[in-house]
């Protein structure tokens, strides 16, 4: 239940301010009153009422010149007031009154009904103005958000369009020039770096995009194990550390040890480091310094990756971790990437159930970024192989399995059957190329294949159609196949479909060649003679 209003009754008569004040109180407003005008002044400053009811014939200062000052001054301005007037008074100081300020007129003797209607009727007609102002105010609030919101879409569109063309004309550049032949040898060498690198730029944007959509759609999953948090910290800035030399700049983590395992999805921990690395990497100039160190205590672990780079603007730093947002989204930009990565950060580590933060005194004065991941509360045993997983990649003694292997690879793009062919070929696999699931089961049928490869996503028919076909085969040599399953789906629930379809293990698009052996191997290993 809403309070009553407040109502300031002022007449210099205290009989006739003590009636007003008693009819009021009895129709359930909260009033106060003032005997002149120097009073009703003070009050309305320190109390604010609603409305003011304001006798007009008072000493020293009238109720013309109390309702002006109201009115003048901007603190007060909004109390309304209801001018009111003895019978000799003259429709020229009604008039007067209403020029003033004054939001309405009574002439005395005044009946309790009347009073008390008009009063309510003022409130009204406020109320009626007060909501009109909220409904405009939060109209402009969400313009203005929206607004924003456009500009924000329209940059990070342009941003993306550029991040990804960029790469694209690189490759096409060099691809154009390799097939032209006027390229020696080390151009040639020069080339194919250019193109693997571009190529895996266009693989992270891909990535940070999927990853964005998995976590606005809610289907962001994480697997927990048991996780050597020392070992991830190392992979990291392994994997950091070829970027680091090219641009000149220096690598510190003082080593760790004795770390208890944490409940943890290794992945993910690996992706927000290397984020938080590479991000450190790019802002910070040739010759500056990226340091990650570890502190435990007894209810966390806390990580701080800083670097001597180019630092964050104050006004930018409360908005470091929002999606789509960069401190500058200009095409004079030095800097390239989607404004991602570092939304993808807090994000994970949120789910993790720890924080992220970042500091930095300003620009040219470096950054630092905390990670603070929450102890287990039991030590955890080390994590143990799970079964249909792939294990770390293979060395060349074994790729030896791969010679005169029969692998059928089934896929409805030409252009993915043959890499995948070629890449296979190189370590003497006989290959069959199959463009759907028809083929592709026919060729199993003729039983001239050891290992199947296949595509997921594919028109009419998709792999999971071939690998059940496969499965529920009256021969259990076929049934028995080792199977390798290649998608572009590359979300948890996607893995896990893969593997209840009955696929032996997964690789996602796009395929590394040093994988694919190594994964093709393990499953030659499998087979049964």
């Amino acid at each position: 239940m809403s309070a009553p209003d407040l109502v300031l009754v002022v007449d210099d008569l205290d009989s006739a301010r003590y009636h007003k004040a008693r009819t009021l109180q009895r129709a359930g407003f909260e009033v106060l009153e003032a005997a002149n005008g120097r009073e009703a002044l003070t009050v309305v400053a320190h109390s604010r009422p609603r409305l003011v009811v304001l006798d007009t014939q008072m000493p020293e200062i009238d109720g013309w010149e109390v309702c002006k000052r109201l009115k003048g001054d901007p603190q007060t301005a909004s109390v309304l007031v209801l001018q009111v007037s003895a019978t000799y008074v003259r429709e020229e100081d009604t008039v007067r009154a209403l020029e003033g300020g004054a939001d309405a007129c009574l002439t005395e003797p005044i009946e309790g009904t009347v009073l008390i209607a008009t009063v309510r009727a003022l409130l009204r007609a406020r109320r009626a103005e007060d909501a009109l102002r909220d409904a405009l105010a939060r109209e402009q609030s969400a313009r203005a958000a929206a607004e924003s919101a456009n500009r924000i879409k329209d940059e990070f569109l342009a941003t993306l369009s550029h991040e990804l063309r960029s790469p694209i004309g690189a490759v096409l550049t060099w691809v154009t020039l390799l097939r032209a032949g006027h390229v020696d040898a080390a151009r040639t060498q020069h080339a194919l770096e250019a193109i693997e690198r571009n190529t895996r730029i266009q693989v992270q944007l891909i990535e940070d995009l999927l990853d964005v959509s998995r976590i606005i759609s809610g289907k962001l999953r994480l697997e927990m194990a048991p996780v050597d948090l020392g070992a991830v910290m190392a992979s990291s800035l392994e994997a950091v550390r070829p970027t680091a030399l090219t641009k000149g700049i220096q690598l510190f983590a003082p080593p760790v040890a004795n770390l208890p395992l944490l409940s943890a999805d290794a992945a993910r921990l690996h992706q927000v480091l290397w984020n938080l690395l590479s991000n450190a990497i790019k802002f910070t100039p040739k010759g500056g310094r990226v340091e990650m160190q570890l502190e435990q205590a007894a209810s966390h672990i806390e990580i701080r990756v800083s670097d001597s780079g180019r630092g964050i603007e104050p006004a930018f730093l409360p908005h470091i971790f929002e999606r789509f947002r960069q401190a500058d989204s200009s095409s004079t930009r030095v800097e390239g990437g989607l404004g991602l990565g570092l939304a993808i950060v807090r994000h994970l580590i949120e789910m993790h159930g720890g924080t992220v933060s970042a500091h930095s005194p300003g620009l040219d004065q470096g950054a630092t970024f905390t990670v603070r991941l929450p102890m287990p509360a039991v030590l955890v045993p080390a994590p143990t192989p799970v079964a249909g997983q792939l294990l770390p990649a293979l060395t060349s003694a074994h790729w030896q399995q791969l010679d005169k292997l029969r692998v059928l690879v089934v896929d409805d793009q030409r252009d993915a059957r043959e890499a995948v062919a070629a890449v296979l070929e190189q370590y003497g696999a006989e290959l069959t190329l199959a463009a759907s699931v028809e083929e592709g089961f026919n060729a199993v049928a003729a039983g001239a294949i050891d290992v199947v490869i296949s595509d997921i996503g594919m028109p009419v028919l998709d792999g999971y159609e071939l690998i059940r076909r496969i499965r529920d085969a009256g021969d259990t040599r076929v049934a028995g196949l080792p199977s390798l399953a290649l998608t572009a789906y590359g979300g948890l629930e996607d893995e896990r479909r893969v593997f209840v379809a009955g696929f032996d293990a997964y690789l996602p698009k796009p395929v590394d060649a040093t994988q694919l052996v190594s994964a093709v191997a393990r499953l030659a290993a499998r087979r049964v003679p």
